[in-house]
């Protein structure tokens, strides 16, 4: 279960380190650098999105540090849910290849978390 605790972890960190930046200067942040007026703002799109992340990042962050099976299970699941979504949209739009296949890893990466969780739950 340690190891699964530690990659939530960095995965909490990593996103962390895209999201909090991004408070001080939208384009910080990969997913926001097209944005540009309005949706650029913490009161519109950009705000919306940041603050969807840091609450998944956050999430991830308590199940890293509580270690039991359900807030490492919810943390990892958010943060599958919300990569794979990114890595979607991205692949989608045309945007950003690296963006999408670095969401897809981090997907997947999480999704091994929520595998070991369960694997030791049982």
């Amino acid at each position: 279960m340690l190891i699964a605790r530690i990659i939530l972890g960095v995965l909490a960190l990593l996103i962390l380190g895209t999201t909090l930046p991004a408070y001080l200067d939208t384009s910080a942040n990969p997913g926001l650098a097209a944005l540009t007026g309005e949706a650029a703002t913490l009161g519109s799109v950009a705000g919306l999105f940041l603050g969807r992340q840091l609450t998944i990042a956050l999430i991830a962050v308590y199940g890293a540090i509580r270690g039991s099976r359900e807030p490492m299970l919810i943390g990892a699941f958010g943060l599958v849910f919300f990569n794979l979504h990114d890595a979607f949209f991205l692949t989608l739009a045309g945007t950003s290849v690296v963006g999408a296949v670095a969401g897809l890893v981090l997907a997947v990466a999480a999704g091994v978390v929520m595998l070991l969780t369960l694997r030791k739950a049982a």
